[in-house]
C-alpha cells in the first residue's frame, strides 16, 4: 500500500522522474535526496542512431533538481555507458540520456536549467 501511495505522490510532484526507477527518497536535514536508476533495456547512439544492448559500465550522476516544498532536491542517478554496436560508427561508447531529465555533461536536471 505504501509503495503505491509513494509512487502516486512521486508522479504528482516529480513527473520528470517517471522514466526512472526511484529506489530511495530521504529527507536529510533540510534537503531531499533521491536515489534512482534507469530502466530502459537499450539506448540509442547519439552519433549513428543505432540502438545498443551492450552495457560497457555503470556510474552514478549527481543532479541538482528543482526544489520541492521549499527544500533543495538532489538526484543520485545510476546511468549506464553503452558500446555502440555499429561497426562504421566513430563513437565506441556513449552514456544514456533520460529525456526530460538529463543532458550531456549536465549537473542539473533539465527543469533546473
Amino acid at each position: 500500500m505504501w509503495r503505491v501511495l509513494r509512487d502516486q505522490i512521486l508522479d504528482l510532484l516529480l513527473p520528470h522522474l517517471a522514466s526512472v526507477a526511484v529506489g530511495d527518497l530521504r529527507l536529510i536535514g533540510a534537503a531531499i535526496t533521491i536515489n534512482a536508476a534507469t530502466i530502459t533495456e537499450t539506448a540509442q547512439c547519439p552519433s549513428c542512431g543505432t540502438n545498443s544492448h551492450r552495457i560497457h559500465d555503470r556510474y552514478r550522476r549527481r543532479l541538482a533538481d528543482v526544489p520541492a516544498g521549499g527544500r533543495p532536491v538532489t538526484i543520485y542517478l545510476t546511468v549506464r555507458r553503452f558500446r555502440c554496436e555499429a561497426v562504421s560508427c566513430p563513437r565506441r561508447t556513449f552514456v544514456e540520456q533520460i529525456a526530460g531529465l538529463t543532458f550531456r555533461y549536465g549537473r542539473r536536471s533539465q527543469l533546473q536549467q
